[in-house]
């Protein structure tokens, strides 16, 4: 079994032992006041979070249930697709599945799409949405989603953004409001540094009237139905009270840190992963950093390399669990996931284990 402080994989994140104790409270009944109280304390730490003076809507699911909640509350007919990874194409794919035609713009691996290719495509075409990932997870690559947001309504006005930013909340800096971004979607186990379960959607009043108008948003998922249930300061649906325990928690201690210390570590610890893998590099270690200088997300780093297999191998057996790869390098990378509630000594610590394995193969 793997010891807790050495779980480096890009989620579901490490869990702290008292974030995990808040979940053995007493079961409470989802209509009572004391749940209404409950929902009304995580909204306030979640909308810190998100950067917005809405409600931020608790979806019980994973991140995808609330990607998809965005599609269908926040799409018509035809939809632009920022891509840099497997997640971005994850989105395209949700909205061809709701039957939304696509464009993709999808970069090279580690690069990021140029804001003038997203400004000639929007100006091309009537698009009525544009999805794009904020923190790439499966390459760890960085988008300026505040530049694309301003080109987005620079270049057609009456088009939606639609960000994944499930390994960015919490990490990042993210400001739904001032941005002018109209749906930011999130999970709980990643740099929120909970059990995975529930999913965020922060949407503006402009995605909720698109959504009134949209016929076939479906019920579980229904963004209008959260609206009404948050005049109450409640879910819809039986919510999975355990982890709104732990979420409760988790928001007490993000505004103990403060979101300002809790994104400078974030840098820290890409900073070093950054520091380490051109060093190793330069050593002829069989290494390479995917993203681009100004494209490196702060919660993930995706280092190529064509030992995956033995390299996280040789971790286990050290006791550290990294991640693998996913598309479009699935078989010749790994990730490390320094997300949530990991240090930069942790960070360090685990880079020198994998350098000792690196010169063992």
């Amino acid at each position: 079994m793997i010891d807790a402080g050495r779980f480096f994989v890009p989620g579901p994140t490490e869990v702290r032992p008292d974030v995990l104790a808040a979940m053995a409270q007493p079961m409470i009944f989802h209509r009572s006041r004391e749940m209404e109280a409950l929902m009304r304390r995580v909204n306030t730490g979640l909308g810190h979070v998100f950067g917005t003076r809405r409600t931020v809507h608790v979806v019980t699911g994973s991140g995808t249930a609330a990607m998809e909640l965005a599609i269908r509350g926040g799409t018509k007919q035809r939809v632009l697709s920022v891509v840099h990874g497997d997640f971005g194409e994850r989105f395209a794919k949700m909205a061809e599945a709701c039957g939304r035609t696509v464009t993709r713009l999808t970069a090279q691996p580690g690069d990021v799409v140029p804001l003038d290719h997203i400004r000639d495509s929007l100006r091309g075409a009537e698009f009525d949405a544009v999805t794009v990932t904020y923190s790439e997870t499966a390459l760890g690559v960085l988008a300026d989603v505040e530049s694309i947001a301003r080109v987005v309504r620079e270049a057609r006005p009456e088009c939606l953004i639609l960000v994944d930013a499930v390994s960015a909340a919490g990490a990042i800096p993210l400001r739904v409001d001032e941005w002018g971004i109209d749906a930011a979607v999130s999970a709980s186990q990643k740099a929120l540094a909970l059990p995975p379960g529930l999913a965020f959607a922060a949407v503006s009043q402009r995605f909720v009237e698109r959504a009134r108008a949209v016929p076939d948003r479906g019920i579980y998922l229904d963004v209008i139905r959260y609206e009404e249930f948050a005049n109450k300061a409640q879910s819809p649906t039986t919510p999975a009270v355990s982890l709104l325990f732990a979420l409760d928690k988790q928001m007490a201690d993000v505004e103990l840190e403060t979101l300002e210390r809790r994104f400078a570590r974030h840098v820290a610890m890409r900073d070093a992963c950054t520091a380490w893998v051109e060093r190793a590099e330069a050593a002829a270690l069989g290494v390479r950093l995917v993203a681009r200088p100004g494209n490196r997300s702060p919660s993930v780093t995706c280092i190529e390399t064509d030992q995956q297999k033995a390299i996280l191998e040789r971790m286990r057996e050290q006791g550290y669990e990294l991640g693998g790869g996913q598309a479009p390098m699935a078989k010749n990378s790994i990730r490390v996931g320094h997300m949530g509630d990991h240090t930069v000594a942790g960070v360090e610590g685990m880079l020198e284990v994998l350098e000792r394995v690196l010169r063992t193969l």
